[in-house]
């Protein structure tokens, strides 16, 4: 009897990695993930019910302390590639422990500055650490697997702390925001207590590597890669879809349709829901950059088809217009799992390989920058423009995917050998 059944094949796509150094960056990523979960989703509310912040200091201080990142994770990403990536990893981690607990302390603006800056550092030094440690371990086996099985398990361990977050908001007490906080902490010190159990990998770029016949490339690779800069800025680009579902959807439901409120908590946890089942079997034809290039340049119209559901859930009766948000909600969250997949993965393999770590700075750089910006755009383009902003934001998002997909032709044809070496790598 045949193995290729399509329960086996579904099985397979599923599978999580089979290296053991994988499976521990795997599992101290979901854990990791859980706190960010939980903290997304009630650490505004934390420092407004419990810390005793105002809604606008609580907003002014995460904001301001955030910006504190930006930059350092190119810097710290340098740092991983030229100290090795566990020791960089793990100290980032530790930070954001160290922020997170301190936020027991917050009760006025300029300590949740400090602490917000220390966040932002340590978590912007984790991404880019991460990323220097997936390039060194995407070597040993299937990269583009290895990373999709990685954004798998990351919306699972948000999705999870998502839920635990539902529970510390219905009960509402100090006690419970404070387990939540230290519930957060623990995650962090778990997770680097899990990488502890990896090798000392070896530095990505020395002196030696650096340099041939006496000649030495510059330090700054990231930053003078025109072609990886330009990736970084369509992607951030496209990257607005997130802020979309999380930040406009809700507003619009609540203000603009007759659709019951709830239906806007709902819409959520469903598009967390099915991005986190569908992640790795949607994304299994992603062997090279090509196929990530594709499947990128096709969630823009999946993204416009949604929205443009979502646009006229607005005026019909109730159940029409649920009916259009559950839809619209199914094709966004398929649209998000290729758009997410794609840019991951490109944001490898387009970067240099000794130096992941200050390539995966600039890439949160970018997205950070779009991250600052989302709220505004999309709060006015979506809910004060109505029904024609969400369009003219989908077919925004649309090309940036396309352009996207088009630098990543043009890289293959100037880097044939890169090309040809990421397809028999993978």
């Amino acid at each position: 009897m045949s193995a290729t059944t399509p329960l086996a094949k579904l099985r397979a796509a599923v599978r999580g990695p089979e290296d053991p150094h994988q499976q521990l960056l795997a599992l101290s990523t979901i854990v990791n993930t859980i706190g960010m979960g939980m903290f997304l989703s009630a650490g505004t509310i934390f420092l407004i019910r419990s810390a005793g912040l105002s809604p606008t200091a609580a907003g002014i201080g995460l904001t301001v302390g955030s910006l504190a990142g930006f930059g350092a994770g190119v810097v710290i990403g340098d740092l991983a590639d030229r100290r090795g990536s566990k020791k960089v990893l793990i100290g980032s981690m530790l930070l954001e422990a160290v922020a997170s607990v301190s936020l027991l302390l917050v009760h006025s603006l300029w300590p949740l500055l400090v602490v917000a800056a220390a966040a932002a550092v340590g978590r912007a030094g984790t991404v880019s650490a991460r990323g220097a440690m997936i390039g060194v371990l995407a070597e040993e086996g299937k990269g583009a697997r290895l990373r999709t099985y990685l954004r798998a398990v990351t919306n699972v361990g948000i999705a999870v702390g998502t839920i635990g977050a539902a529970f510390v908001l219905a009960i509402d007490t100090r006690a419970a925001y404070v387990t939540m906080i230290l519930t957060d902490t623990s995650t962090f010190l778990i997770a680097a207590a899990i990488l502890t159990r990896l090798p000392n990998f070896p530095p990505t770029r020395t002196p030696d590597a650096e340099g041939s016949a006496g000649e030495k490339t510059p330090r700054w690779l990231a930053l003078r890669d025109r072609t990886y800069l330009s990736l970084t800025a369509a992607s951030s680009v496209a990257s607005l879809q997130y802020f979309v579902l999380v930040q406009a959807l809700p507003v619009w439901i609540v203000l603009r349709t007759n659709a019951p409120r709830w239906m806007a908590a709902i819409v959520l946890f469903l598009g967390a829901v099915i991005v986190a089942a569908t992640q790795v079997p949607a994304t299994r034809s992603i062997t090279d950059p090509r196929s990530a290039a594709r499947l990128l340049a096709l969630s823009g119209p999946l993204f416009l088809v949604a929205w443009i559901l979502m646009a006229v859930a607005a005026g019909p009766a109730a159940w029409i217009a649920v009916s259009l948000l559950l839809v619209g909600i199914v094709v966004h969250s398929l649209a998000e799992v290729w758009q997410a997949a794609g840019t991951f993965e490109l944001s490898f393999a387009l970067a240099k390989p000794e130096a992941q770590g200050q390539y995966q700075g600039v890439m949160g750089l970018g997205h950070g920058l779009s991250e600052a910006v989302a709220p505004i755009i999309v709060i006015s383009m979506c809910v004060n423009w109505g029904k024609p902003g969400w369009i003219v934001l989908a077919v925004i998002v649309t090309v940036a995917g396309l352009v996207c997909a088009l630098i990543e032709r043009s890289w293959s044809r100037s880097n044939p050998p890169a090309r040809a070496a990421a397809v028999a790598g993978e």
